[in-house]
């Protein structure tokens, strides 16, 4: 009987399906918001639901970043020309949390970050502000690098540093420093594409460094010649590759190309 139910265990758990790695995030993620909800320190303003992990920032502490992030979204609705937000952003900031990341209407942080005000909550609000239904990665991340360095240059906030270390300012000689590096050149032909290199998950500076930089440089290329607005088609579109043409007036390659160019001749 016990040799029965030892095979009937062995059996029940090869059935059942692994969890993919975005499936463990989502399920790590419901966890920490519930605790959170449960045993965090609460704070709502017109635009946001924050949720902090307690005993680690002062009050005041919570209720400034709190505004921060309240204005934060205003900004970005501005910048992107968005209606308001159908409902307020939730944030959660803990401990547990290691890498920044938004997920549906809800952007997790980690609470050093956000107590050493590094925490690039810019660049995650603008995932939750303006999802893209067919957009390619580097059209995303490249867009929230960018927004998140024009916001906090121009309209207030601070510049959550995720690879670029002096935002729009300095990015287009970041790129051509990349550009000229074997690591760049191994992802260069990954932008403008769907695809996304290999390794970028967890290889970080060789990999993810670059491609950042690289899709940061070529939407402010792209913004300062198409503008801003020029985008807004983009963003609900099913179909990428038509809304970047109508939008911009020019295909993703032809802007990679333009973008190239200039990128090889900054000194």
């Amino acid at each position: 009987m016990r040799r029965l139910l030892i095979a009937a265990m062995l059996v029940a758990m090869a059935e059942e399906p692994e969890l993919t790695e975005a499936q463990s995030s989502w399920v790590t993620d419901r966890q920490l918001a519930a605790t959170l909800r449960e045993s965090g320190v609460k704070q709502e303003t017109e635009r946001a639901v924050i949720l902090y992990e307690a005993g680690i920032l002062t009050a005041e502490e919570m209720a400034e970043f709190s505004k921060q992030l309240d204005a934060g979204i205003l900004h970005i609705e501005t910048y992107l020309h968005l209606p308001p937000h159908a409902s307020k952003i939730r944030y959660y900031i803990g401990n547990q949390i290691d890498i920044s990341h938004s997920i549906g209407g809800s952007v997790f942080l980690p609470l050093p970050r956000v107590a050493r005000r590094t925490a690039p909550y810019l660049h995650e609000t603008t995932h939750v502000l303006a999802p893209c239904r067919d957009c390619p990665m580097w059209f995303s991340e490249g867009l929230a690098s960018y927004v998140q360095s024009y916001v906090s240059e121009h309209l207030g906030g601070y510049d959550g540093v995720i690879f670029a270390r002096n935002g729009n300012h300095n990015i287009d000689r970041e790129a051509a420093h990349w550009l000229a590096e074997n690591r760049g050149q191994a992802v260069l032909p990954f932008i403008g594409k769907y695809e996304e290199p290999p390794h970028i998950a967890y290889d970080r500076s060789n990999v993810a460094a670059p491609y950042y930089i690289f899709s940061q440089s070529l939407i402010k290329y792209i913004v300062e010649r198409a503008g801003v607005e020029s985008l807004a088609t983009v963003f609900p579109s099913a179909d990428f590759e038509e809304a970047m043409f109508w939008g911009t007036g020019k295909s993703t390659a032809d802007w990679k190309q333009d973008w190239l160019q200039k990128i090889t001749a900054t000194p």
